[in-house]
Parts: structure tokens; sequence; C-alpha cells
């Protein structure tokens, strides 16, 4: 499994802002040259992590990015679930209508035991996500 770069540019933003004395507010321009990006591209991404109530926008002449939310309450899952979405890691793609074999029953069992292991992965790995939150980076 491999996640989009926009995750590991995400929790850098928030760490960024989170350091910004007094809760000030950043620019989306400021915080894509600190990250390299360009501005449009990294917009996106701060438009998720907005929706996902991660981050408010301002839109102001001192307004910008500032964080939704405390830092303690910011887990990596809530990152990783803004910018990657909540679909399965593995999808199913209903091969068990399509399979032809003389034990479609044993097939079936295969496949449900399939789908399971993947749950379960990635339920652990979740739940790992969900232990850590921005505040572990701040001190």
């Amino acid at each position: 499994m491999q996640t989009k770069i926009g995750v590991e540019q995400s929790i850098y933003v928030i760490v960024i802002i989170a350091k910004q004395k007094s809760g000030e507010a950043m620019k989306s321009q400021a915080l894509s040259e600190i990250l390299g990006v360009s501005d449009s591209y990294l917009k996106k991404i701060l438009g998720k992590l907005v929706r996902a109530g991660i981050l408010k926008s301002s839109a102001s002449k001192t307004g910008g990015m500032s964080l939704g939310r405390q830092p303690q309450k910011i887990t990596f899952l809530d990152i990783f679930e803004a910018i990657e979405g909540e679909t399965p890691f593995l999808h199913s793609h209903n091969l068990r209508e399509t399979v032809q074999t003389d034990d479609i029953d044993e097939f079936v069992k295969q496949a449900d035991k399939t789908l399971s292991i993947f749950r379960e992965a990635e339920d652990s790995y979740k739940s790992s996500l969900s232990k850590y939150t921005i505040a572990d980076l701040l001190y």
C-alpha cells in the first residue's frame, strides 16, 4: 500500500501552522513556498483538510489557514482519511460471480477469508494511526 504524498505534506503543513505564535493564520502561498510546491496544488490539499475540520480558512487581508482543532485532537488517522478518503484498502471485484470452477463453495470461502484478512490488516493500520496526534510532533 502506498499513501499519497499529500498525507505527508499535510502533516508538515499542520505542524508549521501549529507552531505559529499566537495562533496566527498562514497564507497558502507562504506554506507552498516552505514546502516547495505550487500554490494551486497545495490549495487542493488544504481544501480537504478544511472540509475535514482539521484546518480553518479565513479569507481576509490578515487571514489564511489556522488549526480547526487543538493539536492533541488531530490524529494521523484524521489526516490520512482527509487526504486518502475512507475507501477500503481492498475492493472486492465480485470475481466469485464470474469464476468458473467445479468447487465454487470453496472458492467463495477463500474469497471471504481473503477479504477478512485485508480488513483485519486495515483495521490494525488505522488503529495505529489513531494513536498518534500532531501534538506528538510538537513536544
